[in-house]
Parts: C-alpha cells; structure tokens; sequence
C-alpha cells in the first residue's frame, strides 16, 4: 500500500453495513470558520470494532499512528459538494492529522475526488490514502448520490508549540 494509490479496503457488504448505520443520523457538514467551503451531508461512524486493525495498517506505512478520529460518512448528492481544501488541524493540539483515507462507499455518475493535480478513480470499498495537508475536494455527482468514508490517522505532534 502506497501513498495516492487506490487499494481494495472494505467489502461491499462491509460498505453498505457502514452506509445503513451513517444514514441514522446524517446533519450537514460543517469546517471551522469556512463555512461556504462545503455544502454536503455527514455522519460520524462510532462502530470501533476495526479501529485497532485500520491503527496497525496505517502503522505500515508509518509507525507513528497511534489512534484515528471518529471517521466520517460523507453524502454527496446532486449540488453537493466539498471545494477545495486540506485536513491540517492546529499546531497546539496533542496530536495531529498524519494521513487521510478516503473510500468509496457508493459511486455516482460524475463525482470524484480530486487531490491537488490528481484525479483519483475509486470503485466501491476502494481507498486511497495521502496526506492532510495536501490540497483535495469533493466533485457532486451530475445524478444519484455518491458516499464517501474518510478516516485521520493520527500521531503525536512533534511541533506543539
């Protein structure tokens, strides 16, 4: 598993067992102090059963991860989108967002993800990875609804000031 490479990460019976339980409680997505930057729906998926697995597969790549953030189920229907931004949080938090995982839940004609000069194809249960502080946004489906599953991996910030 590399960076910006899609991978086959979750089932499809994984993916829609994850798009029921984000459906019981959906609210409109918010960003702190952007709020014309987004326009979708989301929900927090708190199942921690695979959280410790998902912790030991990011540590492959890095072993600094110690824990994820709640991950999120993002619904994009037609007119929804998320525009152009990055997953960096504060420097005076303990931890901070090492990489971001993005998979595909649900496809939908027209919506993608893009990451700075990429444009990254992913089938349902595919996942890419890169790094939060690389500039991505969430293009709207021209019909039906895409749905998207992002997890932060995190470590311990070296640079709290």
């Amino acid at each position: 598993m590399k960076l910006y490479e899609p991978f086959k990460f979750l089932t499809d019976d994984e993916c829609d067992h994850i798009v029921s339980c984000a459906r019981d409680n959906i609210q409109v997505g918010t960003t702190l102090g952007r709020s014309n930057v987004r326009n979708n729906r989301v929900s927090w998926y708190k199942d921690s059963t695979n959280w410790s697995k998902w912790i030991e597969m990011f540590n492959k790549i890095d072993p600094v991860i110690d824990w994820i953030q709640t991950p999120q189920v993002a619904f994009y229907g037609k007119g929804e989108h998320y525009g152009w931004h990055t997953d960096t949080w504060s420097k005076l938090r303990t931890h901070v967002r090492h990489f971001t995982l993005t998979c595909e839940l649900q496809s939908a004609p027209g919506a993608r993800l893009e990451i700075i000069d990429r444009e990254i194809s992913l089938n349902k249960g595919d996942a890419v990875i890169f790094k939060p502080q690389d500039k991505h946004r969430a293009i709207s489906p021209t019909q039906g609804e895409r749905v998207s599953f992002t997890i932060w991996a995190m470590a311990l910030n070296l640079h709290k000031s």
